[in-house]
């Protein structure tokens, strides 16, 4: 696993930047389940992940799963979120491949990939107690 972060493959979205819209504009949503399906294979790749199943469907009570098969599971409401929190998500996830807890190798993976991941795990709390009072 390649962990220090580096550059992005040619022709595929920076990791940890924003994507534009086809009118140039930065687009802060994901436009459909594809888009976030191969933003998930780009962090797979980027962290040598191999991916046996990819899924984005609803789930009750939590944003993603992940087993030690490779099949990982995300919550179809990330589709209406920004597309920062999708990257927490992701990485989240992915990074639990090699390190199966959140111990401190995991939170300085974290850093390392997202910077103050704190912040969007807080917004990630809060974007959860919305979804359940609705």
């Amino acid at each position: 696993m390649s962990l220090p972060p580096g550059r992005p493959k040619e022709g595929s979205l920076p990791l940890g930047g924003k994507a534009r819209s086809a009118k140039g504009a930065p687009s802060s949503r994901w436009r459909d389940r594809e888009e976030f399906k191969a933003r998930v294979l780009e962090w797979a790749a980027k962290f040598e992940v191999k991916v046996h199943g990819l899924y984005v469907r609803p789930m009750r009570n939590k944003w993603a799963s992940c087993s030690t098969t490779g099949t990982l599971s995300f919550n179809d409401e990330l589709l209406g979120m920004e597309r920062d929190l999708g990257d927490y998500v992701i990485v989240h996830e992915l990074l639990h491949f090699p390190v199966p807890n959140h111990g401190k190798l995991w939170k300085s993976l974290m850093r390392a990939h997202l910077g103050e991941y704190e912040q969007l795990e807080a917004r990630m709390k809060h974007a959860a107690r919305d979804s359940r009072s609705r």
